[in-house]
């Protein structure tokens, strides 16, 4: 569960969705309990919306969505929803109720790290990710390390790459390339 919740609340997952309909910012849903998600920086902000232009562009001819950060993903029935930065479906997405909030076949998810969530989203959200059967990757964007770190499932398990400085990451499961620097501006002198 994320580190930091502003305050703890308890939903069924009904009451859940409907109050986070409501609401100005997200929260995630674990076991019942409802925890708000922190902000993120301007970088942060940045990397999510090229990350997202740079699969939508490499995904134009293919049979799938790029869902920004509002798509909400259902990780484990009835008990865990979360939000991933940037989630990709590739086929008809499943969807949880008729407001169209919830996913429930994402085909890979993405995570822009920070210092306040990186260990969360590396160890128990990517345990949660690797239980969904739709996931096929789990893509950490590093804006620290400016790298690229690549998770797939494959038949024996999940492989899981070095992070990637330069060049590309080959996601197998969208059949594209993602090149690293399409998501990282050459640093600046501050």
């Amino acid at each position: 569960m994320p580190a930091v919740a502003a305050r703890t609340l308890t939903f069924t997952p009904e009451e859940y969705e409907a109050w986070e309909e409501g609401q100005l910012e997200r929260h995630e849903y674990h076991f019942g309990e409802v925890y708000a998600m922190p902000g993120g920086t301007l970088e942060h902000a940045r990397l999510i919306v090229a990350l997202t232009v740079a699969l939508a562009h490499a995904l134009r001819d293919a049979d799938c969505l790029v869902l920004s950060e509002a798509m909400r993903v259902e990780v484990l029935r009835d008990l865990q929803f979360v939000y991933p930065d940037v989630t990709v479906v590739c086929g008809a997405p499943t969807l949880r109720n008729a407001s169209e909030t919830t996913l429930q076949n994402p085909t890979v998810v993405c995570e822009v790290l920070s210092p306040a969530t990186a260990r969360y989203d590396r160890g128990e959200k990517f345990a949660l990710y690797r239980g969904v059967p739709s996931v096929q990757a789990v893509v950490y964007v590093d804006p620290d390390a400016r790298t690229v770190e690549l998770r797939q499932r494959t038949a024996a398990g999940w492989s899981v790459a070095a992070p990637v400085a330069e060049g590309a990451v080959e996601i197998d499961a969208l059949g594209i390339s993602l090149a690293i620097d399409a998501l990282f501006r050459p640093a600046r002198a501050r």
